[in-house]
């Protein structure tokens, strides 16, 4: 399959566009969002790394993807999993990634996890290392969160960095997927609630 072409718009969701070489928050309680990204970025071929609290099996069997492009933030030992207090691991592995599929997509789910198992700051700085990353190598991040689970300083200090997606309603019913010129978008029906 070849690979879609990621200069300019990459993604354009609603009003929010999404255009490589940024970073970006998706502000929802739960990722619902932004598993059906990462589900409609694995359809339609785009090099993704997926950096995720979920089990990794759990992903394949719901968005029929091969998974070997995803890494489980766990304490647990394995192959694609990574401890959430080794940063410079996870770091590694967005480095080869990128390194080998610029221009990509990398999707981090499990932020909370990580400043649960560190401190705020540190993965503060492993996020800003990361952003300088993905934007010299004109790829994005996406990086989802829920809002509630921070100080109103953390999360202020985090949409400084960012650009954010917020908003986004679970069970979106009318929401249609499509690739249209090398962009996905997510395209409103009647019914829909975007």
């Amino acid at each position: 399959m070849d690979q879609p072409q990621t200069k300019g718009i990459l993604l354009e969701i609603d009003s929010h566009r999404i255009v490589s070489g940024e970073v970006y928050i998706i502000e929802e309680p739960k990722p619902s969002f932004f598993f059906d990204i990462y589900a409609e970025t694995s359809v339609q071929g785009f090099k993704t790394l997926l950096i995720t609290r979920e089990y990794p099996e759990r992903i394949k069997s719901i968005y029929d993807g091969d998974g070997a492009n995803v890494v489980w933030l766990t304490h647990v030992v394995g192959r694609e999993c990574v401890e959430p207090t080794q940063t410079s691991l996870i770091l590694k592995k967005i480095v080869s990634f990128t390194k080998d599929n610029s221009p990509c997509i990398v999707m981090l789910d499990g932020v909370e996890y990580l400043i649960n198992q560190n401190s705020f700051d540190l993965v503060m700085g492993f996020l800003n290392h990361v952003r300088d990353l993905l934007i010299i190598r004109d790829s994005v991040l996406l990086v989802s969160l829920d809002t509630h689970t921070l100080e109103k300083r953390e999360l202020a200090l985090l949409e400084r960095s960012m650009n954010i997606i917020s908003g986004v309603p679970n069970g979106r019913p009318g929401a249609v997927l499509a690739l249209e010129s090398g962009a996905i978008k997510i395209m409103k029906t009647p019914n829909s609630k975007l």
